[in-house]
């Protein structure tokens, strides 16, 4: 299976079955997200639930599928989903903030929007590479698009402070630590089930994230 990661089959049921809950996770939260911006007729909030609930669903599908199959050719193929839909993932998470919170403050909203979604498409092109199997640069990747957000902290404090948003940035925050303890999991992982606990820290990652977009006021 070439540099394919191999997982016992008790340890593939765990890690399929805890993204097939992210899956379900993903598209009620995009359903209650969308519903609430189509009320607020903001049509920027429907646009930016949108997008993120979309990569929240083809993030978590992909890797349901990957873990699920057992034809190793197959798994081969959908290993490269799996990994370019992070890249997803992380440039939707973006979008509450960038296309709603600091939309309109200057160059910052639409100027991080297209950074991170041109990182993310360079790392899908760079993703679809023969690369080794955990691959700590592509992991080290991932985390450096989350901590980009720390270039337009300034400005999005600045706006939580005026629409008494700041449990939004909280729990933007508590994402993101979720995420990168998970990364650090998923680089060292060596024994059984450890694959399993990095999805776990996903699933509180990606909860975290969806209750940070809640939280943002729309007007």
């Amino acid at each position: 299976m070439g540099n394919l990661k191999v997982y016992s089959k008790r340890e593939e049921k765990v890690n399929y079955l805890t993204h097939a809950f992210g899956v379900v996770i993903a598209a009620i939260a995009t359903v209650l997200l969308v519903v609430r911006a189509i009320d607020a007729e903001n049509g920027w909030a429907v646009a930016a639930y949108s997008i993120f609930g979309c990569g929240m669903m083809v993030c978590m599908a992909a890797s349901t599928l990957y873990h699920y199959t057992q034809d190793p050719e197959r798994k081969i193929r959908l290993r490269y989903v799996d990994h370019a839909s992070i890249y997803l993932l992380i440039a939707s998470s973006y979008s509450p903030f960038t296309l709603i919170l600091i939309r309109n403050e200057g160059y910052w909203g639409w100027g991080l929007f297209t950074l991170i979604w041109l990182i993310a498409f360079v790392g899908i092109g760079f993703n679809f590479r023969e690369l080794k199997a955990n691959s700590h640069l592509k992991t080290a990747s991932y985390v450096l698009m989350g901590l980009l957000a720390f270039i337009a902290l300034k400005p999005m404090i600045e706006v939580a402070v005026v629409e008494d948003a700041l449990a939004s940035l909280y729990w933007l925050g508590i994402g993101g630590v979720f995420y990168i303890v998970g990364a650090f999991f998923y680089a060292l992982a060596r024994r059984e089930f450890i694959h399993a606990v990095f999805h776990l820290f996903v699933l509180l990652g990606l909860i975290s994230h969806i209750i940070a977009a809640w939280l943002i006021p729309i007007r």
